[in-house]
């Protein structure tokens, strides 16, 4: 099992990860580049997300939620959005990020965000 995990694990730099960020296009905005191993990103104009490469072991990627203050949100509805070692587990982070976003908005903000930007 352990050599699966090696086998699946990606190297992906900022840009890599800023590429699937812009995925999300129009929610995400405001992507910027911190450092070779850090960036930010706000999502729908309402949560700012960072997004941090862990060099411990094979390297993962994390990701977390503002909440305000010094309080930052790395799990959401149950699933972690730290580790992602992969592709896939980075865009399903991205994933779970814009449905807490979008849960907690609410369609008028939604809808009125949709008609300013599309989507």
């Amino acid at each position: 099992m352990a050599d699966e995990k090696r086998s699946t694990h990606e190297d992906m730099t900022v840009d890599d990860v800023l590429a699937l960020v812009g995925e999300l296009r129009p929610a995400a905005s405001q992507m910027v580049r911190t450092s070779d191993l850090e960036l930010g990103f706000v999502v729908y104009e309402a949560f700012s997300v960072r997004g941090v490469y862990d060099e411990y072991g094979r390297g993962n990627w994390g990701f977390s939620i503002s909440l305000g203050g010094d309080v930052w949100l790395s799990r959401v509805f149950g699933q972690r959005l730290t580790l992602c070692g992969t592709r896939d587990e980075v865009r399903r982070a991205l994933e779970s990020i814009d449905r807490y976003a979008q849960s907690r908005l609410g369609s008028d903000y939604l809808e009125a965000y949709a008609d300013a930007y599309g989507g």
